[in-house]
């Protein structure tokens, strides 16, 4: 596509080359569409960059194009926006400046100038810029939260309120400006409003976690830090008990006896409503530049809000991974979210295939907060890389500290030491985990799956093991795994037709996996069609098989079915 761009916008300037005769009228005409050309080309390599995330070049070619028709208020204001998702606040404050010499009430870039100025507490200026109206309703959402915050802080709350109460665009957001007006009622003291807008915010289902902090926050601020601690220790055992975050935070200050935190400063205000507009509403309907402009803004206008940084990182990190890195370490370890801003860190590297570097990432995090999040993680990620004796130890330690509540909660620490125990050959063990497991859920299918195809694999309990399988898929009927011990069984079996069938349609829903591959070349051998059972094998080789069914595939490859160290 790139190699396509490039040639339309180099044939474009060609073609306006052509157009020079050599009188000067004409000559005119041919630097004209030279121009042209080069705005064009500049215009195009910018969309493209936007397309695959590459906000150094979208800034630069979308500047560059703007910078050769300043007149143009669309170029205007791609390349201000672009700037300010490559987090150059330089250039972006220096485009803005520009823009308005030209265009004073374009919005994205009186936006722009109006979040610096907000930001360094220069309300009054800040409140010149947001009086603009656009007509692209995310700039205004932007636009009006910080302004509704602006008139907050210059001490008009009734039109702060109005502006929040009026917020337009998508039922989504007017809910979070109402919760944005319960938050500006409530710090001037009128608590019954509020509390009333939460309850309404809470019915739709939006920032709920944000609700319920706002909520705690309001109790305590109005002198009810016993009715905040009730609130929110109840919120907190409904969710399951939150091992980090600020809701944990809130938590402990009220068991503290702390009161919390006093109210926010209207920076931070404006900030968490960006923050759940892009993670709750933008981000969910794909609209990841919109996003991105809603969490710099947030990030911008409160340096502290680690939330935003976070979900900023996320947005990015695909195609610039250095730059989330910078995010998450920028996290420090006191914040709320520093277990989360670690774990994903984590993430970057196994990205990478850098493994070391992850598990070292994750040892040292489990090492720094050592709670059930952070040990969960390191189980988890030594499972992947079926590293089960030294995942086992830890999801001993997690169950034992685990309830029969927490369980019926949480079966997942049971499953995965089920299958710890199993790959330790540790049969018997595993077998107990998997059926507490479905003592608990009858319906988890995964379970069901595993159990039921390592029983058949194994030759045991048959008639159970296909029952579970059975059940599995009829629970999960797109699951190429759930199928593909379906198809296993009746290869187990000998019922070979029936075992291809299913193993077709297996490949067909999971069509990456080695061991699914392997097991159709196994099935197609049965049944005499070796070419086709070659090709299988040799394609399963493709899709990272674990060293035993690499071991195996090969010395099929080589002496056929019969050459394996197991069928």
């Amino acid at each position: 596509m790139f190699k396509k761009l490039l040639i339309s916008a180099g044939a474009f300037a060609m073609l306006a080359g052509c157009a020079s005769t050599g009188t000067n009228g004409t000559q005119s005409a041919s630097n004209l569409a030279g121009k042209d050309a080069r705005i064009f080309a500049d215009y195009l390599i910018g969309s493209y960059a936007n397309e695959i995330d590459d906000a150094r070049n979208r800034a630069d070619y979308f500047g560059n194009a703007y910078e050769q028709d300043a007149s143009d208020d669309v170029l205007a204001r791609k390349a201000v926006a672009a700037a300010w998702m490559a987090g150059d606040i330089d250039e972006a404050k220096a485009l803005s400046r520009d823009i308005l010499s030209k265009h004073p009430e374009e919005p994205m870039a009186r936006a722009i100038m109006g979040g610096l100025a907000f930001s360094e507490g220069n309300y009054r200026t800040a409140e010149r810029y947001f009086d603009v109206q656009s007509d692209d309703p995310t700039v205004q959402i932007l636009i009006d939260i910080m302004g509704a915050w602006t008139q907050d802080a210059l001490g008009d709350q009734e039109a702060g309120s109005e502006r929040l109460d009026d917020l337009s665009g998508w039922a989504y957001v007017k809910v979070l400006g109402q919760i944005q007006r319960a938050n500006l009622l409530g710090a001037e003291g009128d608590l019954d409003t509020s509390l009333a807008i939460l309850d309404l915010a809470d019915s739709a289902g939006v920032a709920t976690i944000e609700v319920a902090l706002s909520r705690a926050r309001l109790l305590s601020e109005s002198g009810d830090d016993e009715g905040a601690l009730e609130f929110i220790s109840e919120f907190d055992e409904i969710n399951g008990g939150f091992q980090s975050g600020p809701v944990k935070v809130y938590l402990e200050d009220l068991q503290d006896d702390n009161v919390l935190s006093q109210r926010l400063t209207p920076q931070q205000e404006a900030s968490w409503a960006m923050n759940e507009a892009a993670g709750g509403f933008f981000l969910p309907n794909r609209a990841n530049d919109v996003a991105e402009v809603f969490l710099r803004t947030a990030a911008t206008i409160d340096p502290t809000n680690d939330k935003s940084k976070l979900w900023l990182a996320s947005v990015i990190k695909e195609e610039r991974q250095d730059e989330a890195l910078e995010l998450y370490r920028a996290i420090s370890p006191d914040s709320p979210y520093a277990i989360a801003a670690r774990l994903a860190e984590a993430d970057v590297f196994f990205d990478r295939d850098d493994d070391a570097r992850a598990m070292s990432i994750l040892e040292a995090a489990n090492q720094e907060f050592d709670n059930f999040t952070t040990r969960e993680a390191l189980g988890r990620a030594r499972l992947i890389r079926e590293n089960y004796k030294d995942a086992l130890p830890i999801y001993d330690a997690l169950i034992s500290e685990m309830s029969e509540e927490d369980l019926k909660n949480n079966t997942l620490p049971l499953y995965f030491r089920a299958i710890c125990y199993e790959r330790e050959e540790q049969w018997e063990k595993a077998v107990e985990d998997f059926r507490r497991v479905l003592e608990i859920d009858p319906e988890d299918a995964d379970t069901l799956n595993y159990l039921g195809y390592t029983w058949v694999d194994r030759g045991e309990n048959l008639t159970e093991a296909f029952d579970m399988i059975e059940k599995a898929v009829e629970l999960e009927p797109d699951s190429g795994a759930i199928i593909d011990s379906l198809g296993w069984a009746h290869y187990k079996l000998g019922r070979y037709e029936l075992a291809k069938d299913n193993l077709e349609k297996a490949v067909e829903l999971t069509p990456n996996s080695a061991t699914i591959v392997d097991h159709l070349g196994d099935v197609y051998w049965k049944l005499g069609r070796f070419r086709e059972a070659g090709y299988q094998w040799q394609r399963a080789l493709e899709f990272d098989p674990t060293e035993k069914e690499r071991k195996n595939i090969e010395a099929k490859l080589k002496g056929g079915l019969s050459a394996a160290t197991s069928d």
